[in-house]
């Protein structure tokens, strides 16, 4: 296995870096899981042996119902000066013997040892095989055999290193003696890295780190002949050693209440195998420590408005797999994936921090002013209506005034031109002359212009009066001189456009929205009434027009 330093090697190894230990190391009493400076460091649990105290099931073919396979005899504490041994039974051997150990847990295995309680050699042949389960008993996978004929036993050649990668987790077969002496008997020792190319990198192999992996181990002795006699088997130690598998994120590995060896999970790690990120360190994915990447799991950010979050691989994927936490449930009227921006209807504070309880205000938009009470996160400005403005939508804009209605608060203030054109509009369409039009008006009169003077609020025009193409019947109106009444309001719009010296068709009601006066024996003029430039062409059609109504109002006509 790596060498394991010193707490001293650990500060030479910060302070060639330019770091320096902490003054208190609380993650671990393990040097490969110091903090250097801060940072973590990789993880390494203790080397145990993992058979120990564990009792060994014995089974056989022969073995009877009061049999007890039991044996706890293998695992208990090795004594050399005072061995216990256990030994098959005497008689006709016809089977396998089976030793299976549950472990209880994911171990990563570096050896497992037999040692025999005999001194010598062992002369009868031998055939033993060596499985592992990692489903806890569901299935078995072999990891090695030993034998005296591995083409014949095991349909395997004989060697002892793995020829290519693939072929590395792969049982291999090879002949085991000579055995390793020791005191108190011979040695049998599998290593499951010895023979493997790729076991300096074992930190960096995923398969190798999976072939070592085992929840239970079975030691196979099988029967080589019937016809050849062997002696009984006597064995007095089985010891696994190996770490709980902590994929570099513990340093330390205890029993629980029941029993079983349970990691203590350090850089934010989870689960029985510190396999997982405990819960809100979901920033990136989990990954094995290493040497020289320790691969923390690393904390959401959500701005302290959250704590819990998940992981999202195409958040982490755009942003270049820096960051894939998404925060959930925000607090505080925040929403966002890191809890960042404010809900609708509420607004940042900037007088708070980010992660202040009250960073989001609520909108402030007024009812009438405001397009419902959504603002702008970032600066609070509500949607206004038209006309309005201000943050809270609370004042009418330049160029409005406040209306009447909740719909339209503001309406827009004209200029003296366009209140000009809004209120002459009537008088500005485009006249289309014909006998129907002509009938429907009171007078029509051409006039020439002759000066004017201000009385009032009201211009008085004198006029003469050239032509009347048509009265009313109760109009006094005569050829000759006459006063127009022009209201100052309408003459400064231009409805009217009367000049002087010039001569004018003038169309009108009696009944328009002045009528006659200020006197009833005046001409009044207003807005409603068509003033155009007089054309000499009109007057054969007007004439005409004339002509056809008197037609119609004859008693001849009205006989006919």
């Amino acid at each position: 296995g790596p060498r394991i330093c010193t707490r001293l090697a650990v500060c030479w190894r910060c302070k060639r870096e330019g770091q320096r230990p902490l003054a208190k190391d609380t993650s671990s009493d393990n040097p490969f899981c110091a903090v250097c400076y801060g940072r973590p460091r990789h993880c390494l649990s203790e080397f145990i042996n993992a058979a120990y105290g564990v009792p060994v099931n014995a089974s056989h073919l022969l073995q009877g119902p009061d049999y007890d396979g039991n044996i706890t005899t293998l695992t208990d504490l090795h004594n050399p000066h005072n061995l216990t041994c256990w030994m098959t039974h005497t008689g006709p051997d016809t089977g396998d013997w089976v030793l299976t150990l549950p472990l209880g847990r994911r171990f990563e295995i570096t050896y497992i040892s037999l040692q025999f309680c005999h001194q010598g050699e062992p002369s009868d042949p031998i055939s033993i095989s060596v499985l592992k389960s990692m489903d806890y008993g569901r299935t078995w996978r072999p990891m090695q055999h030993y034998s005296s004929n591995c083409f014949e036993n095991f349909r395997l050649p004989s060697q002892t290193i793995a020829k290519t990668r693939h072929q590395e987790t792969e049982p291999l077969c090879s002949d085991p003696r000579p055995l390793q002496r020791q005191r108190g008997g011979m040695v049998l020792a599998f290593s499951t890295l010895d023979g493997r190319p790729s076991s300096p990198d074992f930190d960096y192999s995923p398969t190798l780190q999976d072939w070592v992996t085992a929840t239970d181990i079975r030691v196979v002795f099988h029967q080589v002949s019937k016809d050849i006699k062997v002696a009984p088997l006597a064995l007095s130690d089985l010891q696994v050693g190996g770490r709980c598998k902590c994929n570099g994120h513990a340093s330390k590995c205890r029993r629980d209440d029941a029993g079983h060896a349970v990691c203590i999970c350090e850089h934010h790690t989870a689960g029985p195998d510190c396999d997982v990120c405990e819960d809100f360190y979901f920033d990136r994915p989990w990954h094995r420590a290493t040497p020289t990447h320790p691969n923390p799991c690393v904390a959401c950010e959500c701005n302290g408005h959250s704590n819990k979050c998940r992981f999202s691989m195409e958040v982490f994927q755009q942003s270049g797999r820096r960051s894939g936490g998404v925060c959930q449930k925000c607090r505080h009227h925040t929403a966002g994936r890191h809890c960042q921006y404010c809900q609708n209807g509420y607004t940042r504070d900037h007088s708070k921090p980010l992660n202040h309880r009250k960073a989001c205000q609520p909108c402030q938009c007024h009812p009438l002013g405001a397009v419902g009470r959504w603002c702008n996160q970032t600066s609070g400005q509500c949607l206004c209506r038209d006309g309005v403005t201000g943050l809270r939508c609370n004042r009418c804009a330049p160029g409005y005034k406040q209306g009447r209605s909740p719909l339209r608060p503001c309406i827009r203030k004209f200029t003296a031109s366009e209140e000009c054109v809004s209120y002459c509009q009537p008088s500005q369409v485009k006249v289309r002359m014909n006998l129907e039009t002509y009938c429907l008006k009171d007078y029509v009169l051409k006039v020439q212009v002759k000066g004017m003077e201000r009385s009032g609020p009201w211009w008085q025009f004198s006029i003469s009066v050239q032509t009347v193409f048509r009265i009313g019947s109760t109009s006094r109106v005569r050829r000759g001189p006459q006063s127009l009444w022009v209201p100052d309001r309408d003459l400064g719009c231009g409805c009217p456009a009367l000049h002087v010296g010039r001569t004018f068709l003038l169309i009108g009601a009696e009944e328009g929205e002045r009528g006659w006066g200020p006197e009833e024996s005046r001409l009044v003029a207003d807005r409603s009434t068509l003033a155009l430039q007089w054309r000499e062409h009109w007057s054969p059609k007007l004439r005409g027009f004339r002509g056809e109504t008197r037609m119609k109002l004859s008693p001849e006509s009205k006989e006919t």
